[in-house]
């Protein structure tokens, strides 16, 4: 946006426009202003304010690979504005190592000595990816149904990224794409690994190793001093199974009763839109793993059929982290006769 000989963060070609704002360290929204450029390239270090320029790209690339995949109009289906705070710090002399959606907008801690301000692309696309779930599925911030909310931003933080970097989903993910956050520390320590999330100490499997006891199989009070009975941590299993059915995986699951699986990956524009029908048409608040599992197969049943090589994937990849069952296949009674 071309403003009085400079240019600042805002734009109206995507739904109902993008624009970034500068918080100065503050937590106070109302008395944010515009980042301003001379020349539009966005490249002033001084402040950290070439971060801006990447939460703003970051927001358009999340927007347009809704639009142009699903055809969905923003985070609410209704061209809603997508603003974003960079410099957000809620206490003097603190910074905030995070980035959060409020519910109504996106803000961006400035990081720390060993973490990067946090506005790469997938955490870009994770934070909007928690907006699109409060206008669909509205997962419940706690248990299994908060810990696939977690999951389902991580997965589109994912698909972003490899969206942003590719151009479209073709194609197999590199694997930077499958570590979440991955950009914002020099040693690409990322927060959160998709393809094995053992290594970061998140489970890969439902009930396996580092899996978080949850009230909906266990006992545990949600609060937020246990992460909400573990959402950051047990979105490792939705990660996982997410990973798998995309590139395709063979293994032994840790499981209390281990089983072995094979699965060959249907690819990302798939695996992508399974996910993204059932979050949007068929998941509800207090949705279980359980509950995803059976959802992602009812989008596979009306995409595709209940014998198809998808179904099948994604049948097996659920298996994999321990969701239900692997898939059987029986015989059928029918026979036909030429006549």
């Amino acid at each position: 946006d071309y403003f009085s000989s400079q240019f600042r963060l805002r734009e109206t070609g995507r739904g109902n426009g993008i624009q970034t704002f500068d918080l100065n360290n503050t937590s106070n929204y109302g008395a944010a202003v515009d980042f301003i450029d001379a020349d539009n390239y966005w490249n002033n270090t001084a402040n950290m304010d070439h971060y801006a320029g990447d939460a703003h790209w970051g927001a358009e690339k999340t927007y347009d690979f809704f639009k142009n995949t699903f055809n969905r109009n923003s985070f609410d289906d209704n061209g809603s504005q997508i603003k974003s705070y960079v410099h957000y710090r809620k206490v003097v002399n603190t910074s905030l190592v995070n980035a959060f959606w409020n519910g109504t907008v996106m803000s961006y801690g400035d990081g720390s000595t060993t973490t990067s301000i946090l506005t790469s692309i997938d955490v870009c696309a994770h934070e909007t990816g928690h907006a699109i779930c409060q206008y669909t599925a509205g997962l419940a911030y706690q248990n299994q149904s908060g810990a696939m909310n977690e999951g389902l931003s991580d997965i589109w933080g994912a698909c972003v990224e490899h969206y942003a970097r590719t151009g479209s989903l073709a194609g197999t993910p590199i694997n930077a794409v499958w570590q979440i956050a991955e950009d914002l520390s020099t040693s690409a320590n990322a927060f959160r690994s998709m393809n094995n999330p053992r290594t970061k100490g998140n489970p890969d499997t439902y009930l396996g190793t580092n899996w978080t006891a949850t009230g909906d199989e266990s006992t545990c009070a949600p609060t937020s001093t246990n992460d909400y009975c573990g959402v950051h941590n047990n979105s490792g299993v939705l990660n996982h199974w997410f990973y798998i059915l995309t590139a395709g995986k063979t293994g032994t699951n840790n499981a209390p009763t281990p089983a072995s699986y094979n699965v060959t990956g249907i690819g990302m524009e798939k695996s992508s839109q399974v996910i993204y029908y059932a979050e949007r048409d068929y998941l509800t608040a207090n949705a279980t793993y359980l509950d995803a599992r059976n959802a992602t197969l009812a989008v596979a049943s009306n995409l595709y059929c209940t014998t198809s090589p998808e179904y099948i994937a994604i049948t097996n990849a659920w298996a994999a982290v321990n969701v239900g069952p692997q898939f059987v296949s029986y015989n059928s009674d029918v026979s036909l006769k030429s006549l």
